[in-house]
């Protein structure tokens, strides 16, 4: 039985795109605050207006231009308070994706070298 891909063929990437899209963790940082807060704008804490963010090279948060107030585009997700790479985790989930029937822990595990623990939780 020939099951389809569920990833369209204009979505879908290989190992050498992936290396491409996502060189280190601030292109994985990048991209994630693209996805949640597009054009780096986001809702202020402080403020409570829509304003403009920049990014702080020392750390993995992004400041509004006004106050100075933080954000991470990683709280609230799976990768809020994780010690595993950003990269790592897009690294896993891109395996995850490329397989019509997912991947093991174990396998990951293997691919990625990190402990089984961490594979199985990822």
């Amino acid at each position: 039985m020939n099951v389809p891909q569920s990833i369209p063929p204009e979505r879908r990437l290989t190992f050498n795109e992936f290396n491409a899209l996502f060189p280190d963790d601030d292109a994985c940082l990048v991209w994630l605050m693209e996805k949640r807060f597009p054009g780096a704008r986001a809702i202020c804490s402080f403020c409570h207006e829509e304003r403009l963010h920049h990014r702080i090279a020392s750390k993995k948060t992004y400041a509004c231009d006004h106050c100075g107030t933080y954000i991470s585009p990683m709280a609230g997700t799976i990768f809020e308070k994780s010690s595993t790479s950003l990269r790592l985790w897009f690294y896993s989930i891109y395996l995850m994706s490329a397989t019509r029937r997912g991947i093991s822990a174990k396998q990951i595990q293997r691919e990625t070298g990190v402990t089984y623990k961490t594979a199985r939780h990822g």
